[in-house]
């Protein structure tokens, strides 16, 4: 909390994220050991929601793998919602809360889709409508999903459903695990970051993809979703990148740029139409949270 000059409190951009959270239903998507992990549902509203099983938008907020926070997204799965998407935030294991890393990540992930497809009936989901979203960290989860093999929970069955989504967003993604890269020193060996690195996996027919990155990213290279992006096209992939001339990590959460998260909303919006997993709507638009 902090105070303007008049004296009055205002809430925090961050504690607005987590005051959105309250709004969704919680329920456990996974449990490891005495590790609970949850994920925050926000249904459509009735006038919203479409008269077929709906699409779903699963978010995996950003990371290095050691922290970050599971409301980051919550501005975005609100949005969502009111388009008529029923929409997740999933939390997963990093290393700051849950003694976590690249690897539990990548099986949270994978696990996350399969609890989707297991449960779409009483979700009331179309499980071939499932949009993974994430950031950094998150996107290499995700991501890693629909391009890796052999990365699942040990103690867990694949129960032959497949973990792949069906259409990827990715925000200032971690693709390159490799020196110049992100992360290598954080998997426990160069050769599980090799076979972890995505530019490295990309082969024909992956999911349509929308790729958002700032040119000025000092955390994350832009360099390699450019390279992703390029590599991706050669093989006739849709993947689409949008380049944010100079800005940097995280340019585009909600607390940081209202234009920004407004600009990257919109863009993820019109994907979503021209895939079909949204209706068009002329009144879509975006309004400040009081």
């Amino acid at each position: 909390m902090e105070f303007t000059g008049e004296g009055h409190p205002r809430t925090l951009p961050l504690d607005r994220n987590r005051e959105l959270l309250k709004s969704a239903r919680e329920e456990i998507y996974k449990t490891v050991g005495d590790v609970h992990l949850p994920v925050y549902i926000w249904e459509p509203p009735a006038e919203k929601t479409p008269p077929y099983p709906k699409s779903v938008a699963a978010f995996f907020f950003s990371s290095g793998w050691d922290q970050g926070q599971v409301a980051q997204f919550a501005p975005h799965c609100v949005y969502f919602a009111s388009r008529g998407m029923m929409t997740m935030a999933f939390d997963y294991r990093v290393a700051n809360r849950t003694k976590g890393g690249p690897l539990e990540a990548i099986a949270d992930a994978r696990s996350a889709m399969r609890w989707l497809r297991l449960n779409a009936i009483e979700l009331g989901i179309n499980p071939g409508k499932i949009v993974g979203v994430g950031g950094s960290g998150g996107a290499h989860a995700i991501c890693s999903a629909a391009m890796l093999r052999g990365f699942d929970d040990p103690a867990e069955s694949s129960g032959g459903i497949t973990p792949v989504p069906n259409a990827l967003v990715l925000f200032n993604p971690v693709l390159d695990t490799s020196k110049k890269g992100f992360g290598l020193e954080r998997f426990p060996d160069a050769g599980v970051a090799k076979e972890a690195n995505l530019i490295r996996a990309i082969d024909k027919g992956l999911p349509p993809t929308l790729v958002m990155h700032g040119t000025a990213d000092r955390v994350v290279p832009f360099a390699g979703s450019y390279e992703f992006a390029r590599k991706s096209a050669k093989k006739k992939n849709l993947c689409r990148l949008i380049e944010f001339e100079g800005q940097g990590h995280g340019f585009f959460n909600f607390n940081l740029s209202f234009e920004m998260y407004e600009a990257t909303l919109m863009s993820m919006d019109e994907f979503f139409v021209e895939l079909g997993f949204i209706e068009p709507d002329p009144e879509a638009g975006l309004g400040k949270f009081d």
